[in-house]
């Protein structure tokens, strides 16, 4: 299993648990696999549907801090349908854990 991506400390002045601003919004891959639980007993096929597997690009705004202590990400991703449209859908300041997360090196953009 590989280590989770952390967030570089805290300031100082900020307060545990406080937000941990990024200057720039990074890019990053969301796994969507890990995001979401997937039920096969449950399953049936919805052909214009979000397709929730995967890596979706996202950008990383901030870091948070869980109650448990446990990071999450605030971030900006995209989802593509399963029927193949040309135009994903933008999920935007979503949280995501930071183990669903890992740096994304490209410069292509959302949507």
């Amino acid at each position: 299993m590989r280590e989770p991506w952390r967030p570089d400390p805290a300031p100082a002045i900020a307060a545990f648990a406080a937000p941990t601003p990024i200057r720039h919004a990074r890019p990053v891959w969301v796994d969507l696999d890990a995001l979401f639980a997937h039920d096969p007993a449950g399953d049936q096929a919805v052909v214009d549907g979000l397709d929730l597997t995967g890596r979706a690009r996202g950008l990383l705004l901030e870091w948070r801090r869980g109650a448990r202590g446990d990071w999450l990400g605030v971030v900006n991703y995209q989802i593509h349908y399963a029927d193949g449209r040309p135009q994903p859908t933008i999920w935007s300041e979503q949280l995501v854990p930071a183990t669903a997360l890992t740096p994304r090196t490209d410069s292509v953009h959302l949507g």
